[in-house]
């Protein structure tokens, strides 16, 4: 599976370029979700760079849940004991405090204290 369409790169890059959310917090939209074991991809924002995606959202995994960057290109080499990343095909696009994740809701808690 393509983590990310031609068709997602240009409508996240037309609507929700680099920066575009900054400091909007739990108000920001997430345009689309990844995962893989434990971890998770919240993704608000993206714009080309090179012959790479780079993204920025919010990561996910219990231990060091963080605001961050992360490019596709690193996202499809990723592979642990032969599983890769996955794009949640389910996901719509929404308001981060409209998304069903306590973890989430715990981090974005702690990031407006």
């Amino acid at each position: 599976m393509r983590l990310l369409t031609e068709k997602m790169k240009n409508e996240i890059e037309k609507r929700y370029p680099l920066y575009s959310q900054d400091g909007m917090g739990e108000k920001a939209t997430c345009v689309v979700k990844f995962f893989l074991a434990n971890w998770t991809w919240y993704i608000l924002e993206g714009r080309r760079e090179d012959d790479d995606f780079i993204m920025f959202g919010i990561a996910l995994n219990g231990m060091g849940d963080e605001y961050g960057y992360v490019s596709l290109k690193e996202l499809e080499s990723v592979s642990v004991h032969g599983f890769q990343v996955e794009r949640d095909l389910y996901f719509e696009r929404q308001k981060l405090e409209n998304i069903n994740d306590p973890q989430l809701h715990d981090f974005l808690t702690q990031m407006a204290a």
